[in-house]
C-alpha cells in the first residue's frame, strides 16, 4: 500500500534528534511534494514553576524560536522545497505535538526525534515522543540517531 502524505510536521527543540528529523522531513516532503510544517512549542509548564509570568522570558523565547525555524526554513529552501509554513506554540508540547497542531494544520504524517532518556529519566519527566504516539491520530516518524548507542 503506498502513503501519500500532503503535510508533514517536524517537531523542532533544538535538540540533536530533532535536527535529524528535520533532514529527514525534508526528504519525505521532496518525495511527496508536500508541505513541511516545522513545529516548536516553548514548554510553559516549565516557565511557570520558575517564575510568574513575565513578559520579556516570554519574548525572549519566542524570538529565538523565531531563529531557530527560519534557519530550518532556509535550509529547506535551499534543499528545493517550496511549501513551507512555520508554527510556534506557548504550551504543554506533548498534548499540543500530538493533537492540538496536527488536527489544526491537517496534518498526516508527525516526525519527531528520539530522545536519549533512560527508562528511569522517562519515569520522571516522561517521553514526548511515547505521549505522541500513544494519542497521534495519524502516522507517526520517530527519527533516531543511528551513532548512538542505549
Amino acid at each position: 500500500m503506498s502513503q501519500q502524505y500532503e503535510h508533514i510536521m517536524v517537531a523542532i527543540d533544538g535538540s540533536h534528534e530533532s535536527e535529524l528529523a528535520f533532514l529527514k522531513g525534508v526528504h519525505v516532503a521532496k518525495r511527496n511534494n508536500a508541505q513541511l510544517l516545522l513545529v516548536h512549542v516553548i514548554d510553559t509548564r516549565a516557565l511557570q514553576s520558575i517564575m510568574t509570568f513575565d513578559s520579556y522570558i516570554y519574548e525572549k523565547l519566542e524570538d529565538e524560536a523565531k531563529a531557530v525555524l527560519a534557519n530550518y526554513e532556509r535550509q529547506a529552501r535551499e534543499a528545493g522545497l517550496t511549501k513551507i509554513r512555520k508554527v510556534i506554540e506557548f504550551g504543554n508540547p506533548k498534548s499540543l505535538l500530538a493533537v492540538d497542531i496536527p488536527d489544526k494544520e491537517n496534518v498526516d504524517l508527525i516526525m519527531i526525534g528520539a530522545t536519549g532518556l533512560n527508562t528511569f529519566e522517562r519515569l520522571l519527566v516522561g517521553s514526548s515522543s511515547e505521549y505522541i504516539l500513544r494519542h497521534a491520530k495519524v502516522d507517526l516518524l520517530v527519527v533516531r540517531d543511528s551513532e548512538k548507542t542505549l
